[in-house]
């Protein structure tokens, strides 16, 4: 069954999370009219590949215009409608950025998996579920509506400020005439009137002045309100959201709704701080005894100034974290001497700042690592800010083309710094950039996550494993001596994130009962709802009577499902976790020649498979292969091995002995799809037996 096959089946509220991530970047028509071609390309190598970006993005249009003439064969107007402009929206929004487009869709393709993942589970994660709070909605809703109302207080502060200005233009022109009056004409009635008529003016002008300036008061008490509570509790989220995605989680989103309101509050501080200089204009031509502007103007300026200083400051974020692009699962795992890619954005978009910012990538500047390693950044490190870097018109730049070389020792040393590995060690990519915007100089700096740095691909495991920890444990972005002291992670959150690493990685990921026995594997808890584990008990220390460690165990398991058992996976015919003692318990009651696939807990990066039947007495039987390992899936498909598997031992000689593959009440609903890949296998012979 196709990927979209099985979104479609979802319940409505797992629907609901599907339509939000699909948009006019990537059409649902689209993903629902090449479903099985788009699952087909490997967006994710093309993410990261402008040649194979391009190729496929050519590939799209062609899929497109053979749709298009077979929807005009049938007369489809409003579908021949739809598909034309979505056609040319792709070509035009993506023709110049093919990558964008490989990494959207990979984004929706991946999410989908998640989705699918997650409704498997009996219940939403914790992590997940914290993300999702109705609460957080409800901000954003809030803050969208607040920052819609300074913006609006302010062109009404605008027109005050014309009011006054043409008030005191009309204030002055009647006192100069007063002036220019012959001496006998001063002392009329008519004269005494105009008096009368000025000091009124005067009066309304003096009140006119103190309601802009205490309208104004209140716009920045609201805005410095907003800010330093709503808005960077939002801003804050969003990193949290990122954490998360970078190992496997939801994809983060709503960074376009904060550019919104970054640039709206932006815009509204400089209108304010354009309108107190036209009031500082206006009372230089005109004050008198108790003006309001000369007392109030300078601290309402300096609080402005600060608050656009403050707004700059946090808008400048790492808007896609480093990545090699080799390895696209594996983000803020950085090799040395390899390139990297890494996307920062600026949150404030003005026309005024396109192309004038210029952003300058240097590693480790100025904080304490772990490590006595040095790096320094080869490749391109300064770059200028664009809004055509981006297809969604965001001011950002992209760096290509850094990688990270070690720096020789003086020691000559380039191992651990006291107990800690390499893995451990966290260092940090750091971005500085100089906002020069009327008349105001700011300083910007931001840095990615913590990275780890490797110099061997054999590293790359444990170093993910750091990776996955410290953003599961933690919400500092730059805790680098994070693993003087690791902290403990709870088991619910833990096994929520190793279901995304099998969902976002191999393509599936786990139900309860896989959980159930990988809770069982860290601890001696049947359930995975509670609980805290350890960093040394989840990437140190050996599981009981082996010589690896459990992460090392699931990582062998990942990588064998993405080399060699992937369709299998993929389409749920691998049980997978299931430990012996629970094999025979579901085998058991089974009819003869039910198996079940399962991966071996001995042997890393091993498959089994155990059979059931029974002997002449009616006594039951259980029979297991030895894992089957890369080396061997290499020589010989595992697929082609189930087809041919013929028993050597106590039955007769060459009989085939296994024809039911067992599947779990999760798989049940899939075993359809059983007839299409055993046709695949040629092995007609086999057929399912569900678990009651």
């Amino acid at each position: 069954m196709s990927q979209w096959n099985q979104v479609q089946q979802l319940e409505i509220k797992f629907l609901e999370q599907v339509d939000q991530f699909y948009d006019d970047n990537f059409p649902m028509e689209i993903r629902h009219l090449l479903a099985q071609w788009i699952e087909n390309q490997d967006w994710e190598a093309a993410s990261n590949n402008e040649t194979m970006a391009t190729i496929l993005l050519q590939n799209l249009l062609i899929q497109l215009d053979e749709q298009l003439g077979r929807v005009s064969k049938e007369k489809n107007l409003l579908l021949i409608h739809n598909l034309k402009r979505i056609r040319k929206v792709l070509q035009g929004k993506f023709h110049g950025n093919p990558m964008h487009v490989a990494v959207v869709i990979s984004n929706c393709l991946r999410e989908e998996r998640r989705i699918l993942a997650a409704a498997n589970m009996p219940v939403q994660g914790p992590l997940e579920k914290s993300l999702q709070s109705s609460s957080v909605s409800e901000r954003q809703r809030n803050v969208e509506h607040k920052v819609a109302a300074i913006k609006n207080s302010v062109q009404m502060t605008e027109q005050d400020t014309k009011y006054l200005e043409d008030l005191q233009d009309e204030f002055d022109y009647r006192y100069k005439t007063i002036q220019t009056m012959d001496q006998g004409d001063k002392n009329n009635a008519l004269m005494n009137q105009e008096v009368l008529t000025l000091q009124e003016m005067l009066n309304s002008l003096d009140f006119k002045r103190k309601e802009a300036l205490s309208k104004m008061t209140q716009i920045v008490n609201e805005t410095d309100l907003l800010m330093n509570s709503m808005l960077m509790e939002e801003l804050q989220d969003w990193k949290r959201r990122q954490q998360i995605a970078c190992i496997g989680g939801p994809l983060h989103n709503g960074l376009d709704q904060l550019q919104n309101c970054f640039t709206l509050l932006a815009e509204s501080l400089f209108q304010l701080r354009r309108q107190l200089e036209k009031l500082e204009e206006q009372s230089t031509k005109m004050t008198y005894e108790g003006d309001p502007i000369p007392m109030q103007r300078a601290h309402l300026l300096e609080r402005v100034t600060f608050l656009i200083y403050n707004l700059f400051k946090n808008s400048f974020v790492v808007e896609r974290q480093p990545c090699m692009p080799t390895h696209p699962q594996r983000p803020m795992v950085l090799k040395t001497l390899i390139q990297f890619t890494v996307k920062l954005r600026l949150l404030i978009k003005l026309p005024e700042l396109n192309y004038q910012v210029k952003v300058k990538a240097s590693i480790d500047k100025n904080v304490s690592t772990l490590s006595n390693r040095r790096f320094v950044l080869c490749g391109t490190h300064v770059k200028a800010m664009s809004i055509e870097e981006s297809s969604n018109g965001s001011l950002s730049v992209e760096f290509r083309h850094l990688q990270p070389k070690e720096m020789k020792s003086s020691a000559g040393s380039k191992g651990n710094e006291g107990c800690h590995m390499v893995t451990e060690e966290l260092h940090s990519i750091t971005f500085e950039t100089q906002i020069c915007l009327y008349g105001l100089t700011i300083d910007l700096e931001t840095s990615s996550l913590p990275v780890v740095m490797i110099s061997n691909v054999s590293q790359l495991p444990n170093a993910w494993a750091s990776i996955i920890w410290y953003n599961v444990s933690t919400n500092d972005s730059q805790n680098l001596v994070f693993f003087n002291n690791p902290p403990s992670a709870t088991l619910s959150q833990l096994l929520e994130v190793m279901s995304w690493q099998f969902s976002s990685y191999v393509g599936r990921g786990l139900n309860s009962d896989q959980l159930n026995m990988l809770a069982e594997k860290l601890t001696v808890q049947s359930s995975y709802n509670d609980g805290h584990l350890t960093w040394a008990k989840f990437c140190k220390e050996h599981l009981p009577g082996k010589s690896f460690t459990f992460w090392t165990w699931l990582e062998a398991i990942l990588d064998l499902i993405k080399k060699h058992i992937l369709p299998l996976w993929i389409d749920g015919y691998v049980m997978g976790f299931v430990s012996k003692e629970k094999e025979r318990l579901l085998l058991k009651d089974k009819m003869p020649g039910t198996f079940l696939l399962r991966f071996s807990e001995s042997h890393l990066g091993g498959i089994t498979f155990t059979w059931v039947d029974h002997s002449e007495n009616g006594e039951v039987r259980f029979h297991s292969v030895e894992p089957y390992n890369k080396g061997r899936l290499s020589a010989l498909p595992f697929a082609d091995i189930l087809r041919d598997y013929k028993s050597h031992g106590q039955q007769k000689e060459g009989t085939k002995v296994m024809f039911h593959l067992f599947l779990s009440p999760f798989q049940q609903s899939e075993a359809i799809q059983l007839s299409h890949i055993l046709h695949q296998i040629s092995c007609p012979c086999l057929q399912v037996s569900m678990q009651c």
